[in-house]
């Protein structure tokens, strides 16, 4: 007997790898293509330095409270499940969003918090892209190793 997985966990497990996933690029036929001018964040005020942190590190941060947590992927994901107190912060058009917290992230440098940002997993860009964007601004930032699929795995709570 064959078992049909049902359509929304068909949907789902599409969503979650076109999330993660490069857009394709398109070379036009015939045409020599000049290299891509590196994209810069929308507003440099200096670069923030942008690092790593482990599980044990992120949870020691979160029990003390000395950490703010931010999500990048998309909202959808987001509403299945989160580390608890993660801020949803997509990759998509993230600078608006990164612009609109300034004070929150000034508040949380000011009070020796460390900014954290994660995603699915370790071949999951979205964390990165978003790290780079903060730092962009000029503040420093972590990337959770292992993302939200090694906090699960490792059994820690969820919200």
């Amino acid at each position: 007997m064959t078992r049909r997985w049902p359509k929304f966990f068909t949907v789902v497990i599409a969503l979650g790898i076109a999330s993660c996933a490069q857009p394709a690029r398109e070379t036009p036929v015939n045409k020599t293509v000049a290299p891509a001018a590196a994209q810069k964040p929308a507003r440099i005020n200096g670069r923030g330095a942008v690092s790593s942190v482990s599980l044990t590190e992120l949870f020691a941060l979160q029990q003390s409270g000395k950490v703010l947590l931010y999500d990048s992927r998309p909202g959808f994901y987001y509403h299945l499940g989160h580390i608890p107190g993660a801020i949803s912060l997509p990759k998509a058009n993230c600078d608006p969003q990164i612009a609109a917290r300034e004070a929150e992230i000034k508040a949380a440098l000011a009070a020796k918090k460390t900014i954290v940002v994660y995603c699915s997993n370790m071949a999951c860009p979205d964390s990165r892209t978003v790290a780079i964007h903060i730092a962009g601004f000029g503040y420093p930032c972590a990337i959770l190793q292992g993302g939200w699929e090694s906090w699960k795995e490792s059994g820690l709570p969820t919200e």
